[in-house]
């Protein structure tokens, strides 16, 4: 079946004809079978899910599809499977998919029946259950998920030979399985990263959400060393060694960073590490070095002496053993090996190597990132944050390493075509921030502007008089809608929405559940940051308030070494600045009109608008009503604001 004739079929079942979406399952189509990369601005209303599905599932090509969140991959699991219901029905053609997540969200059998956690939650009851593994589900407390989930630290391709588990592992045994035989993969941008995947040059690369991508991918790539990781391995040195470990971990952090923070929980960027690389090596890494080879040759003379003791092992312990590097390879290959499974004294052994090398392995991570903070490159950034750690009762402190712009991290060349689609893409920003390029198609708007009204309020947020302008602004846009979203870019402005239990605010809980109560009526108002700006899908009329041009905080980690990093490339970093605004600007539009027929008021705290004619005509383009407010005289235009003398 031809992809339109499927698009055909759907049209006759009532679905409307979206002259978008048509032209988008052609460009689509065309890179199935020509390869490349493709870029398409899809406006909101296009219905680019179904425009990229069509095509995949009427031509069977396997494909990985990774959009920005968990939650967007549930929303496209729905689309789906709905499409693969009725070409069912057509053809009788089934066609496999899988909902794949990181090996971290899931449970390592071998490590929870090891570390036996005090506080496991659900998890023992979930194991009884058809579960397959997905700590997502369980209400497990972090500090335990951090504890007992597949760690590649532990679960090194050596030891997964020898794993007691290895036939019950939920993740290698299930999902990945599963994984491989799924024609279409739907992951998320951070897993997307982690490079995962198996054959990924048989498969399409579909990246959908694709203005968010820089922000996951530098997520994904960011490595860390925290307070929690080094009590980690402080603790397992003590416990296989037997001996007390002299390191001041926590006067470390708290000594060189603690002077940084100004609340609780926060992060920082950080202009260098070096200036602490020369403590941190001699005061932390170093001692911990020593040790661990004062112990590691503890488990050396041990485990020789049992080989020595034995006439033949398991074959399984000496596979392990010729991989970890521990042994004499004379010693080794004098030793034979008779039967297949370790019994009891073999298996003992066996766990003693195995932490030694978790140990090695974590301190080797260590190491890498310490030798990034000498050697200071410039494409690297650096942020420090701490929260407050019940397990550890006091600040847990994390210090992160990422790359300035995450290029080379998703290759082009290692699929068979990608696609990189959303509402919002700029070619300019994925290059920049990505590396990526390819053809960039832009598609026509798909609703009716004409009865959304945007309001420029006289107020500016350099002067003093801004919060009392943001405040007339938010009791306005309440006297004019039932249903408000109001878009932040500071944290602190939180407090300026006022209101009882009817106004819901990013962080009191979960935001899936703040967005539906919303959508139910049960709260009038929704206030939060970025995750309001971009992935907020209310239907209806509505009001929306900005509460000024989504500027990123220059002080937001990332951000501050891109600026950085730039003007030492000799480059002026307000364009790349202006671009990422203009970007969430038009996403915080998009959350205005969701379908035919919405319609309501934008109030934007933030005349600076004026300067940066971009912003002006992305509003033209749509068709709205731009009214821009002195004093009480108002007049409306067609984005071309003009002012009573």
């Amino acid at each position: 079946m031809e992809p339109l004739e499927f698009y055909e079929y759907l049209l006759s079942r009532g679905f409307e004809r979206r002259r978008s979406q048509e032209e988008m399952i052609r460009i689509v189509d065309s890179l199935l079978e020509e390869g490349g990369v493709k870029l398409v601005e899809a406006p909101t209303g296009t219905g680019k899910t179904f425009a990229y599905l069509i095509p995949l599932i009427t031509r069977r090509v396997r494909a990985i599809v990774s959009t920005g969140t968990k939650i967007l991959q549930d929303q496209l699991r729905r689309d789906l499977e709905f499409l693969l219901t009725h070409y069912k029905m057509i053809t009788g053609e089934d066609i496999s998919y899988a909902v794949v997540k990181g090996k971290a969200n899931y449970l390592c059998l071998d490590r929870f029946f090891k570390e036996k956690p005090e506080e496991p939650g659900d998890i023992p009851n979930l194991m009884e259950r058809e579960w397959d593994g997905d700590l997502t589900l369980s209400d497990a407390p972090l500090e335990t998920v951090l504890k007992v989930n597949v760690d590649e630290d532990h679960c090194t391709p050596h030891y997964r030979e020898v794993c007691p588990y290895r036939d019950s592992c939920y993740y290698w045994s299930l999902v990945k399985v599963r994984e491989a035989s799924a024609d279409i993969l739907i992951v998320n941008h951070a897993l997307l990263a982690l490079k995962e995947f198996e054959d990924t040059e048989e498969r399409v690369l579909i990246i959908d959400e694709a203005h968010e991508l820089d922000r996951y991918l530098t997520l994904a790539a960011t490595a860390g060393i925290s307070l929690y990781t080094l009590r980690e391995v402080v603790g397992a040195l003590e416990k296989l060694g037997s001996e007390r470990v002299e390191v001041n971990v926590e006067g470390f952090f708290r000594e060189s960073f603690g002077h940084l923070f100004k609340e609780e929980d926060q992060e920082v960027p950080v202009d260098s590490l070096l200036p602490y690389a020369f403590t941190f090596r001699t005061q932390i890494y170093e001692p911990l070095r020593r040790t661990l080879k004062r112990v590691r040759e503890r488990v050396k003379d041990e485990a020789e002496e049992f080989l020595r003791s034995r006439i033949a092992v398991s074959h399984r312990l000496k596979f392990y053993l010729e991989r970890v590097s521990l042994l004499d390879r004379y010693l080794l290959d004098s030793i034979r090996s008779a039967y297949e499974e370790p019994d009891q004294e073999e298996r003992t052994l066996l766990e003693k190597v195995k932490r030694l090398e978790f140990i090695e392995r974590r301190l080797g991570r260590i190491g890498s990132l310490l030798r990034v903070w000498e050697e200071d490159p410039p494409d690297v950034g650096y942020r420090v944050a701490r929260s407050w750690s019940r397990k550890l009762q006091t600040f847990n402190y994390r210090v992160e390493v990422f790359p300035v712009f995450p290029k080379e991290v998703v290759r082009p060349e290692e699929f068979r075509g990608v696609l990189l689609t959303s509402a919002t893409v700029d070619p300019e920003d994925i290059a920049q921030t990505t590396g990526i390029e390819g053809d960039f198609h832009k598609l026509s708007y798909n609703f009716d502007y004409s009865r959304v009204t945007f309001i420029v309020e006289r107020a500016n947020p350099k002067r003093d008089d801004w919060k009392e302008r943001f405040r007339e602004a938010y009791r306005r846009i309440r006297s004019l809608h039932e249903k408000v979203l109001v878009l932040l870019t500071n944290k602190e402005h939180l407090r300026l929405v006022e209101g009882g239990p009817e106004v819901g605010r990013q962080g009191d809980g979960s935001l899936t559940r703040l967005v539906e109560a919303l959508r139910e009526g049960r709260i009038k108002v929704l206030a939060g940051l970025d995750s309001l700006w971009t992935g907020v899908d209310i239907k209806g009329e509505k009001g929306i308030l900005m509460a000024k041009l989504p500027f990123d905080n220059p002080e937001d980690p990332v951000t501050y070494h891109r600026i950085r990093f730039l003007r030492e490339m000799g480059e002026d970093p307000f364009p790349y600045q202006r671009r990422k605004a203009f970007i969430k600007f038009r996403q915080g539009v998009g959350r205005l009109v969701r379908q035919r027929g919405d319609w309501g008021t934008i109030i934007l705290c933030d005349e600076r608008i004026f300067r940066y004619p971009e912003f002006l005509n992305f509003l033209r383009e749509l068709g709205v009503k731009v009214v821009h407010e002195r004093g009480i005289t108002y007049r409306r235009t067609w984005a071309r604001p003009y002012l009573r003398p």
